[in-house]
């Protein structure tokens, strides 16, 4: 048989309809770099290497051009018009989990010799174990990904700013890894910038302690008032800003954007649960989060940005720099959420239940399903305002031990596909799974399908070589 002439396949291709309208003339663009490629190949040494083709119908041809329009959707922006954000042409939602691990771990201790700050028990998640939990968040029906540590990384021997002025840039493997494996399955991110509090992977009190100010924020509340100088002090800020710059400014060596360039990290929180001397103030300057929202769309003027304060700010909902809003849910309010929402669409902002008890372990609160039911309902209006929601927190096996799930102490640990489960906690896992599907208006049962653990197949490393799953470089 006559081998098909390559370039007419591409002439073929880009006459066809996309599988949605990707915008831009995205298509065009690809196809466009795609032609002159092609048409230097050598049908006939090509015929020789591979022998005779079959024919290529468009049946087949559509197998080659639905990956592609998947890929190019994969690498468009979500933006936001109102109150609502889109992608490709379509209103984008974010059902998803909270993930905060993916970066830096505090729950796993790693093999003898793999890098680990005892200390905080800090260490980096296995290539494996984000992998799996991917394979996951694809399997749940998920489309977006919170993950505290691909944002906010100080204070500690293996983050990405151990100290002032110094950068560890080997914290940008584990993290690199992540952001690729979340644009492989389909996924988005957005992660805070900062912490309110005190944990192993740092935040405003390591900021404050580069400035030489040392609060306890595990003290007595009110806190003393200089932790306000994370906020108003120029020098913190500008500090602050600096770590912004060296995170979105990298680039990942599996995609070649930087992180501002990167549409799979579609927006960044100013922080996570902001607060000022007493818990849940609010106390959040209008000026600083104006400033750290524009300074992350200077660098990455396709970005997103979400007020990170612990609540729905109502002095901040006229920040134009602002583009969506989110609160907590511990435990689940309806109340709560409905006039979160309306406070939320009366800026017309997006909002999102980022947080939420997905448990049902508490009587006197309300059902996961009536919670969903909320969200559910205002997907069905012209301006939903709630784009999603996101339930804390995912864990799944110590990969490459397949045999052991990670378990963190919170009490709010999903762990999908544990055979110890108990009923109820599969329960609300399948009430969750349906819900993400509806939330993208498919329907799926209640079972839950099996995710199978990557093993040692998944952990291997980064080479610009072509790898096979035991790591060899051919």
């Amino acid at each position: 048989m006559r081998p098909f002439p390559l370039i007419s396949l591409a002439s073929t291709a880009a006459a066809l309809p996309s599988a949605r309208d990707i915008g831009s003339g995205i298509l065009d663009q690809a196809y466009s770099l795609l032609e002159p490629l092609l048409d230097s190949i050598d049908t006939t040494s090509l015929y020789g290497i591979i022998g005779p083709f079959a024919p290529i119908t468009s049946e087949i041809l559509q197998t080659y051009i639905s990956p592609l329009n998947e890929q190019l959707l994969r690498n468009s922006y979500v933006t936001r018009k109102g109150s609502n954000f889109y992608l490709g042409g379509e209103r984008y939602t974010t059902s998803g989990a909270n993930v905060y691990w993916l970066g830096l771990d505090e729950n796993v201790i790693p093999a003898e010799g793999e890098p680990f700050y005892e200390p905080f028990n800090a260490s980096y998640p296995t290539r494996g174990r984000i992998v799996e939990v991917m394979n996951t968040l694809a399997t749940m029906g998920a489309h977006t990904i919170r993950s505290q540590t691909l944002g906010v990384s100080v204070g500690n021997p293996l983050s990405l700013q151990p100290e002032l002025g110094v950068f560890n840039d080997e914290a940008f493997e584990t993290m690199d890894w992540a952001i690729f494996q979340a644009r492989q399955h389909g996924l988005r991110i957005f992660p805070p910038l900062v912490d309110n509090y005190d944990y192993y992977h740092g935040g405003k009190f390591s900021f404050l302690r580069f400035r030489g100010i040392d609060i306890d924020a595990t003290g007595e509340q009110p806190l003393p008032a200089a932790v306000q100088k994370f906020y108003t002090d120029r020098t913190i800020i500008n500090h602050f800003k600096t770590y912004i710059k060296h995170l979105l400014t990298h680039v990942n060596p599996y995609t070649g954007l930087s992180y501002a360039e990167d549409p799979t990290i579609f927006a960044y929180t100013t922080g996570n649960e902001l607060s000022g001397p007493l818990f849940g103030d609010q106390d959040v300057p209008v000026e600083w989060t104006d400033e750290i929202c524009k300074y992350v769309k200077e660098l990455g003027p396709h970005k997103l940005c979400i007020d990170g304060t612990y609540g729905v700010n109502e002095t901040h909902l006229n920040i134009a720099s602002v583009d969506a809003f989110d609160n907590h849910y511990y435990p689940l309010n309806l109340t709560k959420l409905r006039s979160d929402i309306e406070r939320v669409g009366s800026a017309n902002k997006v909002y999102i239940a980022g947080e939420y008890d997905w448990t049902g372990n508490i009587p006197s609160a309300p059902s996961l399903q009536s919670f969903f039911d909320v969200i559910e309902e205002r997907q069905s209006m012209p301006e939903p305002v709630i784009a999603g929601d996101l339930f804390w927190s995912l864990f799944m096996h110590d990969v490459p031990d397949c045999n052991a799930f990670v378990n963190h102490s919170d009490g709010f640990t999903l762990q999908y596909g544990n055979p110890l489960n108990t009923a109820q906690n599969d329960t609300q896992i399948s009430t969750i799974r349906q819900h993400f599907f509806r939330m993208q208006g498919l329907s799926v049962s209640e079972y839950l399908p099996a995710v199978p653990c990557p093993g040692k197949f998944a952990d291997y490393t980064y080479s610009s070589g072509v790898q096979d799953f035991n790591g060899d470089v051919h």
